[in-house]
């Protein structure tokens, strides 16, 4: 098993979900879970229950559900390291239709400010004795490029996020070794609307990405597998409980086989069955994941 240091972002989630059809500027009655999330915290966890020990630099605050969140995590295989903070963790509150599909976001994360240059450096031996560095789009600019120059001897595998958060990848490219993204966000890093499957692949490509996996819902995977560009036919399912998260559980598959020297043929099938135990899930990671491992 390959030494995987992650860093990016850790939040609680407020995940609210109205019982009827959705009224704008009215009150609605529904259901508010709480749970705890960020697309790299989603991902750390998950790799702890797929048996993978990690270390996860990220803020968490030294608030009741920061300190819950930090116990959660280094009870499943995850040593964090959080820089020093006054400021309470990060704040996810998702506002879901009827049908449990995502009307839209809202984030308070201030704290992410300390997730900094001078913590990295800080922990810079951290960085030097991983094999994998995982990044994901909430990083600063600064944080970015100093990990591709000081590291660039590493496998450095990126997630977008989100559309805006994407184009800070752009400068590295051809650096990185594994991108993840939707589809907006590839047409996003590609400037473009309009592309077919094979378009966005090959336009990847001449950019200097040679592994690459875009999810795009319910319509089939693209990726790049050392330059060789493949699909994935994704099954689509009735009675989805949620979506908050199915892209991070893809995404914690191709990992987990990347970490243990299988093929991202082998990545890919197990993130599609991650994902869709999260689709069936209340949150957005799945406790049944570790039933799919052996």
């Amino acid at each position: 098993m390959k030494n995987v240091c992650l860093i990016g972002a850790s939040t609680v989630d407020y995940i609210a979900t109205s019982k009827d059809r959705f009224i704008l500027k009215n009150k609605n009655a529904g259901n508010i879970k709480i749970s705890f999330g960020g697309v790299m915290r989603n991902v750390a966890y998950s790799l702890g229950l797929l048996n993978d020990k990690c270390i996860f630099l990220t803020p968490i605050g030294n608030d009741l559900y920061g300190i819950k969140n930090k116990e959660e995590l280094e009870n499943n295989n995850i040593r964090v390291i959080s820089p020093k903070t006054d400021k309470n963790s990060a704040i996810y509150l998702c506002l879901n239709d009827n049908d449990n599909d995502m009307i839209c976001g809202l984030t308070d994360n201030e704290i992410f400010e300390s997730l900094n240059l001078s913590f990295l450096k800080e922990n810079e031996s951290i960085l030097s004795s991983a094999d994998f560095l995982v990044i994901d789009g909430n990083l600063k600019e600064d944080c970015i490029e100093y990990i591709f120059n000081r590291f660039n001897n590493k496998r450095i595998i990126a997630e977008a996020v989100s559309n805006l958060k994407a184009k800070k990848f752009l400068p590295y490219l051809n650096k990185i070794y594994l991108l993840k993204c939707n589809n907006y966000e590839a047409k996003t890093l590609l400037n473009e609307e309009d592309n077919n499957d094979l378009d966005i692949l090959e336009k990847f490509l001449n950019k200097g990405v040679q592994n690459l996996v875009i999810s795009q819902g319910s319509n089939d995977i693209l990726y790049l597998d050392n330059g060789i560009k493949k699909s994935k036919e994704v099954n689509v399912i009735k009675n989805i409980k949620n979506t908050t998260g199915c892209g991070d559980a893809l995404f914690s598959g191709v990992l987990h086989a990347l970490i243990n020297d299988k093929t991202l043929d082998e990545g890919i099938l197990l993130g599609t069955k991650m994902a869709y135990l999260t689709l069936l899930s209340n949150s957005a990671v799945s406790l049944e994941i570790k039933n799919l491992i052996k």
